[in-house]
């Protein structure tokens, strides 16, 4: 009877086509970022046109941070923190999570208006200067980042609204590239979302 069910057995898996297992794998969908730029404008920028998708283009007089570090930019989930509610007798009748948040990190090596505006929180003056009367963080800002993989295909990410959460310091020796490394956070838009992303996707009949 045993040696019966083991040939039914081996007859059935001989009859399946196990292409799929290899086929499933296609080096066209993985993706190296070489080259992005990163826009910010300030929030309530009259200039700004929120995009819709990666056919997106900024305004001609804006300009982007220019080089990063050769870390590049990072985007990074930290998820909300949990609770749980729990009964007389121990039992967990409730978890309750916290939904969290995103950041963007990045370390801008140019010293433009906006990198130096965000890194310092303050607004850069007619002749290049800024005015320093503390460490905190309360200016707002728009975040837009348009990237290109090794096809040239496109990912674009919008940030709706997001603050510099934490700031590395910056680096005043001969050995060391100035860089003015910053994080991100990204804070709830009209609609609860903290951002919007396209090209994502790569495989066909997406």
């Amino acid at each position: 009877m045993s040696d019966n069910n083991e040939k039914t057995t081996v007859a059935a898996q001989g009859a399946t086509d196990y292409g799929y297992v290899s086929s499933g794998n296609t080096a066209g969908n993985v993706r190296l970022i070489k080259n992005y730029a990163l826009f910010l404008f300030p929030k309530g920028d009259s200039t700004f046109v929120a995009p819709t998708g990666v056919a997106w283009t900024p305004p001609a007089s804006k300009k982007p941070i220019g080089y990063s570090t050769e870390d590049g930019a990072v985007l990074h989930p930290e998820p909300g923190d949990s609770t749980d509610y729990k009964a007389h007798n121990g039992d967990i009748v409730l978890s309750d999570t916290d939904p969290g948040y995103w950041t963007l990190q990045l370390a801008a090596m140019e010293g433009r208006k906006d990198v130096v505006s965000a890194y310092f929180d303050v607004d850069v003056e007619s002749d290049g200067g800024i005015s320093i009367k503390g460490a905190g963080l309360k200016k707002e800002w728009i975040l837009v980042l348009v990237a290109l993989d090794q096809q040239d295909r496109p990912f674009l990410l919008y940030g709706t609204n997001a603050k510099v959460s934490d700031r590395d310091d910056v680096s005043l020796k001969s050995s060391e590239i100035m860089n003015f490394s910053m994080t991100f956070k990204m804070l709830k838009g009209d609609k609860g979302e903290q951002f919007h992303a396209w090209g994502l996707v790569t495989e066909d009949g997406k």
